[in-house]
């Protein structure tokens, strides 16, 4: 059977607004491979603000013979529910799921889900591409599919080498003007070469580290650039893996000219993976912004996740980014194994050690078919069972999901509550020293931009943030 019309969804994950920063490159690179493909498509983004009768209006207008729903693991529960609303007003439309939490669970997630008619596994343009074009669904990698009552998966389908042959997303369908942020994310790899107990990247994307090349890459940035757009932020976890493709990337954006433009490393980039030569290029070519996965402040308790790093390499990183005037965000978690409560608090001692704007101090989550869920359910450790914290926690939530003999949930939610304490005075000083022209109303502007409620506003009127972005590039 071929699908001619293609609606592609991503869910609104309730408690979650962050899922509008940008538009959403996962689908973006699915829109962008159906269109040029000739296959009839349209988007609907409901982080944006959309609600079950905005979904309706659409299957409505529109009539796809084809939903694709982009599943995550955080409020999956909430994707189950909107996939039955589809099959409700629309009985006549396929389901289909891609993302991490298929890729992850895969078969489990068809048994769970009646409602969903196929799963596309890991990297899904050709898959999905494949079933629109009518291939035999046996014939599909990548592709769940049901047959004579049973859920069957014909295998992985290899991972694209050669990422220039995926076209870039223009997100010509997307709702650009309902973003929180103005800026555009692009994605200059995937797979990930690290084994991170925590992390689920690697079902999701792959262990073997694939990127774009530095051509590539510019001519997307120079396609956003030429329609008005100057904040680019790269969102993979790996953008410094490979050192030379970085410094040919810096080189080729200088040689452009752009004017005004603002490069940023959103989701995080290794310390272990730059260095003084590479910074400083990426600082000439208009990088501004970037994040440090850091993680702990101590030593035994990365060599117990495997991140692969040790402090004097990551302090080495953080003073070099400090002196090129770089503006940093420290990524931190709370709970890893072997952890305590004096353990936390060397984190916290890091985290404030350095002039950052911002440090993040996540709950840990065990995703399911990481190795550290699985230590965590051999151990018997589990306060919360994952289907409860996946669809009422978070990373933000201060209610640990499991706890340990050496730290106990007590003293977890102690520490959480030091450490958003912590974060709150981290960014205070740190607006006080980015607005020290306003003088005696930095404090005042400082104080106002911790609030709890007025983050609250700031995220959800665009207006509010417009006016204040202005204000603050006067002041600052």
């Amino acid at each position: 059977m071929k699908y001619k019309k293609v609606l592609l969804l991503f869910p609104d994950y309730k408690g979650g607004y962050f899922g509008a920063l940008r538009p959403p490159a996962g689908i973006g690179y699915l829109a962008q491979i159906l269109q040029e493909e000739g296959i009839e498509y349209d988007v609907l983004d409901m982080a944006t603000g959309c609600d079950l009768d905005t979904l309706k209006a659409k299957l409505l207008s529109f009539k796809p013979d084809l939903a694709a729903v982009s599943l995550m693991s955080f409020m999956y529960k909430r994707s189950y529910y909107i996939i039955k609303y589809i099959k409700e007003i629309s009985g006549d439309t396929t389901v289909a799921v891609g993302g991490p939490h298929i890729s992850t669970l895969r078969e489990k997630v068809l048994e769970e889900c009646k409602d969903i008619d196929f799963g596309i596994v890991q990297e899904g343009e050709y898959t999905l591409l494949e079933l629109c074009k009518g291939s035999e669904v046996e014939s599909i990698s990548g592709l769940i599919y049901r047959k004579g009552g049973k859920v069957n998966f014909v295998g992985p389908r290899p991972f694209e080498r050669d990422l220039d042959k995926f076209p870039f997303p223009r997100f010509e369908r997307f709702p650009l003007g309902k973003y929180v942020t103005e800026e555009i994310g692009i994605v200059s790899s995937r797979g990930c070469p690290f084994k991170c107990t925590y992390c689920p990247v690697t079902t999701s994307i792959g262990q073997k580290y694939r990127m774009r090349s530095a051509e590539n890459i510019v001519d997307e940035i120079t396609y956003w650039y030429s329609r008005g757009y100057k904040q680019i932020s790269v969102l993979d976890d790996n953008f410094t893996l490979n050192r030379e493709r970085v410094l040919k990337i810096c080189d080729l954006v200088c040689s452009k000219d752009f004017k005004d433009i603002e490069l940023n490393c959103n989701n995080g980039i290794r310390a272990d993976r730059v260095d003084r030569e590479i910074l400083s290029a990426m600082r000439r070519a208009g990088f501004k912004y970037f994040a440090f996965g850091i993680e702990s402040g101590n030593e035994q308790v990365l060599r117990n996740i495997k991140k692969g790093e040790d402090l004097g390499v990551i302090e080495e990183a953080l003073r070099t980014a400090i002196e090129l005037d770089f503006t940093i965000t420290l990524f931190f978690i709370i709970g890893s194994p072997g952890e305590d409560m004096a353990k936390v608090k060397e984190t916290i001692a890091l985290a404030k050690k350095y002039p950052v704007f911002d440090a993040r101090f996540y709950n840990l989550i065990p995703f399911p078919a990481t190795e550290l869920y699985e230590w965590v359910k051999e151990n018997n450790y589990f306060i919360i069972d994952s289907e409860e914290y996946l669809n009422n926690n978070s990373h933000w939530d201060y209610t640990p999901v499991f706890a340990t003999p050496e730290f106990p949930q007590e003293k977890r939610v102690k520490a959480l509550m030091l450490a958003r304490q912590a974060r709150k005075e981290i960014r205070y000083e740190a607006m006080k020293r980015k607005l020290k022209k306003a003088g005696p109303l930095s404090g005042i502007i400082a104080s106002l931009y911790i609030n709890d409620w007025f983050q609250t506003q700031l995220m959800h009127n665009g207006v509010l943030r417009k006016n204040l972005k202005r204000l603050y590039t006067k002041v600052s």
